[in-house]
C-alpha cells in the first residue's frame, strides 16, 4: 500500500498547487532562478513618459522582433526585460527627450498545448518558470487506466492520491497567502516560519522569490520617482529663484522710471531716456512672466510624478486584496474538499479487497519546440522547464498496463520453460 505522499509525488498531482500559486505575476516571469528572456509570441506594453505615440502593446513576431514607431524593426528575443528597455532607450537617443523613461511589461505569452494522456488536453496560458508537471497539472492530470485493477482498489488509489494533492495544494494556499499579508501589511516574508517537518520547501522558496522580485520591483520604481522628484524640485527651487531676482529688478526699474519721469517733467532729461528705461521695464515683465510659466510647468510635473507613484501604490493594495480574498475562498474549498476526500477514503477502504495491483508505468515526456531554426522534438524530464510555444506530449504507456493479465496457474503446475 502506497503512502499519501508517495503516491503524490509519483503522479500528476505532484506539484498541482503550483498552477493555483503563480496566477499573479505570470508576466513576470520572475520565478525563474534566472530573469525571463523575451521569445515569440510575448506581448509587451511599452510605456515611454510623455510620448503617447511611442506607447502601447507590441508582440514579437516569429523572427523575434517588434515593429514600433520611429525605429522599424527592432530585436527583442532573447533580451531581459531590462535588456529590452535599454535598447530601446539606446535607439531613441536623440529622438526624445533624455528624460524620458522606457518602460517595458510582459502582459502575455504564446500558449503551451499539452496532447497524450492527459485528463484535458489543450491549449494553456503559459507562465515564465512553468515546468513539465505544472502544466500537467492544469490539464487534469494524468489520464487514469481504466484497468488492471478492481475497482475499489482503483477507487482508493486514486483517492489516496488525490487526498495528498489537495494537503499541498492547502499547504501552497497557506503560504501565498502569507506572502500576500506581508505585501499588504508593507512588512517582510518570514519564510523560515513557514518551513515545517515533511512540507515542501519549493513551495516557500516560490513565494519568498515572488515576495522579493515585487518588492524589488516596487522600490526600483519608486527610486526613479524620488529621482524625477529631485530634478524637478531642483528646477522648482532655481526658477523661484530667478523669480525673485526679477521682482527685486522691476522693483529699482519702476523706481528709475519714476525718477526719469520726473525729470523729464522738468525738462531737465531727454525723454528717449524715459522710453529707453520704460522698453527695459517691460522687458523684465516679459522675462517675469515667462519664468511664472516655467514654474508652473515644473510644477505640474511634480505633480504627476506623486499621482504616478499613488496610482502605483493603488494598484498594487488593490491587486493584492483581490489576491487575498481569491486565496480565502480557495482555501475555504479545499478544506472542503479534504474533508469530503477523507470520508471517501474510509469507505473506501471497507470496501477494499485483497487482490493484486498490477505498478503503474512511469510517464515519459517530450516536448515539440519550434526555434529559428525549425521544428525538434526534446525528450524532458518532470522538472523541466518549458517556453512559451511548447507541445508537451504525455506517454502513460497505458497500453502495456491495460493489457489484460494473465489467470494465475494452480501450484501444482510448474512454469514452462521459455523459448526463443
Amino acid at each position: 500500500m502506497l503512502h499519501p505522499l508517495r503516491m503524490v509525488w509519483h503522479g500528476a498531482g505532484r506539484l498541482a498547487w503550483i498552477g493555483l500559486m503563480v496566477g499573479l505575476f505570470a508576466a513576470g516571469g520572475a520565478l525563474a532562478q534566472d530573469s525571463y528572456r523575451l521569445g515569440k509570441g510575448d506581448v509587451l506594453q511599452i510605456s515611454v513618459f510623455g510620448q503617447p505615440d511611442l506607447s502601447g502593446r507590441f508582440s514579437i513576431g516569429s523572427d523575434g522582433a517588434i515593429r514600433y514607431p520611429r525605429l522599424g524593426r527592432v530585436d527583442m528575443a532573447d533580451l531581459t526585460q531590462e535588456e529590452a528597455s535599454q535598447r530601446l532607450a539606446d535607439r531613441l537617443a536623440g529622438r526624445i527627450p533624455a528624460d524620458r523613461m522606457v518602460t517595458i511589461d510582459i502582459v502575455g505569452h504564446a500558449p503551451v498545448f499539452v496532447t497524450g494522456d492527459i485528463q484535458a488536453p489543450g491549449r494553456y496560458e503559459y507562465r515564465p518558470g512553468m515546468i513539465v508537471l505544472e502544466l500537467v497539472a492544469l490539464g487534469g492530470g494524468l489520464r487514469r487506466p481504466a484497468t488492471p485493477m478492481t475497482g475499489a482498489a482503483l477507487q482508493i488509489l486514486a483517492l489516496r492520491q488525490d487526498y495528498a494533492d489537495q494537503k499541498l495544494i492547502r499547504w501552497s494556499q497557506r503560504v501565498e497567502r502569507a506572502r500576500l499579508t506581508a505585501e499588504i501589511a508593507a512588512a517582510e516574508f518570514d519564510s523560515k516560519g513557514l518551513i515545517t517537518s515533511g512540507a515542501p520547501r519549493d513551495m516557500v522558496d516560490v513565494e519568498a522569490a515572488l515576495f522579493r522580485v515585487r518588492k524589488d520591483t516596487l522600490v526600483a520604481q519608486e527610486k526613479a520617482a524620488e529621482a524625477q522628484r529631485h530634478t524637478l524640485d531642483g528646477e522648482i527651487e532655481t526658477l523661484q529663484q530667478s523669480l525673485k531676482l526679477h521682482d527685486r529688478d522691476l522693483i529699482l526699474i519702476e523706481q528709475d522710471v519714476d525718477a526719469t519721469q520726473q525729470l523729464a517733467d522738468q525738462g531737465l532729461t531727454a525723454h528717449s531716456r524715459l522710453r529707453d528705461s520704460q522698453r527695459q521695464q517691460s522687458a523684465l515683465k516679459r522675462d517675469r512672466l515667462e519664468v511664472i510659466g516655467l514654474l508652473a510647468r515644473a510644477r505640474q510635473n511634480r505633480l504627476e510624478v506623486d499621482q504616478r507613484v499613488a496610482a502605483l501604490m493603488e494598484a498594487r493594495a488593490a491587486e493584492n486584496a483581490a489576491a487575498l480574498r481569491a486565496v480565502e475562498l480557495a482555501a475555504l474549498r479545499t478544506e472542503q474538499r479534504i474533508a469530503s476526500l477523507a470520508a471517501s477514503l474510509a469507505a473506501a477502504n471497507d470496501d477494499l479487497e485483497a487482490g493484486s495491483i498490477r505498478p503503474i508505468p512511469a510517464a515519459t515526456y517530450a516536448v515539440v519546440r519550434t526555434t529559428r531554426a525549425g521544428t525538434t522534438q526534446i525528450l524532458v524530464g518532470e522538472h523541466d522547464r518549458l517556453q512559451s510555444g511548447d507541445i508537451l506530449e504525455v506517454d502513460r504507456h497505458l497500453a502495456e498496463l491495460e493489457a489484460p493479465m494473465r489467470s494465475p496457474r494452480p501450484a501444482s503446475t510448474p512454469d514452462p520453460i521459455p523459448t526463443r
